[in-house]
This record gives C-alpha cells, sequence and structure tokens, in this order.
C-alpha cells in the first residue's frame, strides 16, 4: 500500500495498513537534515506520507514592497506589515484566479510524488488580512470598520471559491485551510464574530471542494474545544494540529467528535518530542493512536518540532509511528 492509497482510507473512514503520518521542524533544522539525510527528507528518508503544497495566489501584491521582514533562520518575522488598515482594501486589485501559473507546483509535486498524498495549502481570508495588516491593527479595524472587513473577506473569498476548481485539478487529496484563530487560551476573537470574518467567508470555498468530491481541513494553533462545533458545523472533514501543548483533550475530542472530525495532527512538537526520553515519546504515539486512530481516521502529524530536539527523538518518534498496525 502506498501512502497515496493509505491515506485515501483514512479520509474514507476506513483503516489503512498503518498510521499515515508527516511532521514539521524549525527551517534551519529542515534544511540542515535536508543536506543530511537527503532533498525533503522527511520523504526520502523516513517516508512521510503527506506533501503540503503551496498554490502562488498573490493577494494584494501590489503593497508587498511595504513590508519589512527580519529572518533567524528558523522563521521569518515581519517588522513593518505592508497594510496601515483594512481602509486600504476596499478597492484594492484582485488577481485573475486561472492563471494556471499560480497552480504549478502543485502540478510539479503531483508529477514528483506521486504515491504520495498531496495536501494544498490555502490562507484563509481573515489570516490574509492578519498576515498583511497585523494582528493588533485588524482588532482595531474590527472596531471600527467591520463592514469592510467583511466586504474584504468576502471577495477574497470569491477569488478562493475560484482557484479551487485549479488547485484540485491538479491533483491534490486535500485542501487545506490555514488560519490561526485561537492561542493557547482560546479563541481569538467571539463566536459571532467568528462566523463572520472566518468562517462565513470559507463556506462557499468548503462546499466548492467538496462538489470536487475533495475533503477540507483546518489548521489553527492553539486550544480549539470550545469552537469544535463550528467546525462541524461549516462542514469541515478535519483539524489540525489539535495543539497538545494547548490543553485540547484528545480523550474528549475522540467521544465527542471523532466521528465527525479527522485529525492532522496530535503529536506533541512542543515538549514530548524535543525533551522526553524514548519510552516517553512511544508512550505518546502509542496513546494517539489508541485514542484518535482506532477507527483509522488520524491522520499523525506535528506543528513545528524546535531545532533542539536530538535527531533520536524524530527516530523513535517515526519508528513509533510506523509499529501503529491497524
Amino acid at each position: 500500500m502506498n501512502s497515496r492509497e493509505r491515506i485515501h482510507l483514512v479520509l474514507n473512514n476506513q483503516k489503512p495498513d498503518r498510521l499515515p503520518f508527516n511532521f514539521w521542524m524549525d527551517r534551519d533544522l529542515m534544511s540542515a537534515l535536508d543536506k543530511k539525510l537527503g532533498e525533503n527528507f522527511r520523504v526520502a528518508h523516513y517516508g512521510a506520507d503527506v506533501i503540503e503544497t503551496f498554490p502562488g495566489l498573490p493577494f494584494f501584491s501590489e503593497f508587498a514592497a511595504n513590508a519589512e521582514y527580519f529572518d533567524d533562520g528558523k522563521t521569518v518575522w515581519t517588522k513593518k506589515h505592508a497594510i496601515s488598515s483594512v481602509t486600504e482594501l476596499e478597492c484594492a486589485a484582485y488577481f485573475d484566479p486561472n492563471n494556471p501559473d499560480f497552480y504549478a507546483c502543485i502540478k510539479n509535486d503531483r508529477t514528483k510524488y506521486p504515491d504520495k498524498a498531496l495536501f494544498a495549502l490555502m490562507v484563509t481570508p481573515l489570516e490574509i488580512l492578519f498576515g498583511n495588516i497585523g494582528m493588533e491593527q485588524l482588532f482595531y479595524d474590527i472596531a471600527d470598520y467591520d463592514d469592510i472587513i467583511e466586504y474584504v473577506c468576502e471577495k477574497i473569498s470569491r477569488v478562493q471559491m475560484q482557484a479551487v476548481e485549479h488547485i484540485v485539478n491538479s491533483g491534490v487529496d486535500v485542501l487545506y485551510l490555514a488560519g490561526d484563530i485561537c492561542s493557547t487560551k482560546g479563541a481569538l476573537m467571539s463566536h459571532k464574530d467568528l462566523r463572520r470574518f472566518c468562517f462565513d467567508p470559507i463556506k462557499k470555498v468548503v462546499d466548492r471542494a467538496h462538489e470536487f468530491g475533495v475533503k477540507v481541513f483546518f489548521h489553527t494553533d492553539g486550544h480549539v474545544m470550545d469552537i469544535l462545533p463550528l467546525f462541524v458545523e461549516y462542514g469541515l472533514d478535519g483539524i489540525n494540529p489539535l495543539q497538545a501543548s494547548a490543553k485540547n483533550d484528545v480523550e474528549l475530542f475522540a467521544k465527542e467528535y471523532g466521528d465527525k472530525l479527522m485529525v492532522y495532527g496530535g503529536i506533541d512538537n512542543c515538549f514530548i518530542i524535543p525533551d522526553g526520553t524514548e519510552e516517553d515519546i512511544r508512550n505518546h504515539i502509542d496513546h494517539l493512536f489508541k485514542t484518535l486512530g482506532k477507527n483509522g481516521r488520524y491522520i499523525a502529524s506535528s506543528h513545528d518540532i524546535p531545532s533542539k530536539a536530538p535527531l533520536r527523538n524524530i527516530d523513535v518518534m517515526v519508528e513509533a509511528i510506523k509499529n501503529c498496525i491497524y
């Protein structure tokens, strides 16, 4: 059974031969391991099942020159955001989503990795605004210009809905929407505002992907337990990463949402993988498998494993995952 077949069984609520997986690391460590273990070492060396691919959708590119960044080798930090307020976007131009160049990377990844599952990452309209304006200013704008934010998010969504057809026709297996809407303590805004600025704008995108038979996952870090009903209500199929260090209760999740939402994540990248013993890591993976994966609705993954993590711990993590046999 190859990786793509393995993932498709999970997506269709069936049990594959073993637990499928992927993982992410600090970018400096990933670069070092690419040199040490081979290009895209997660696949070449460890046999990861998922390739995350990134369509190049250039929202508000005309403002890009205004931004300033700092790269510490691990993360690119924004020193100055491209846009000072959402009011600048009321009459902003939008690109033509029918340009095939925007999807070339997906097609290249499908050609390069024919037996792997492709997850195409699309940033949510709200996250696009966070990235271009900054979280602090955008919250001020929510107070002052909520109608403009709603209007801009809707316009972004319309473009993305057109892009979905090109993305799925490029050979992806999952549409992966990304936008952090939670801190480690809970949602960043009320359920009412989450509906208005996050979930309402993506609803048509989710529905469009479903028309093509493609599942849709959503990424947000943080504590998500209180807003899980929104993911179900808006038709999302899975969540990433169900952050272990944000007090997300995997047992409660499995009991109340295990038949409604798949998990792409679960692995504790903050503490157990970088700092735990080999026994800690094996027990952690076994617990996740038995709790989240018993019905075949689980894809093991992490968010960024820090640079300090010993390579041996990564080896043990992957060995433990591959020992999770259905």
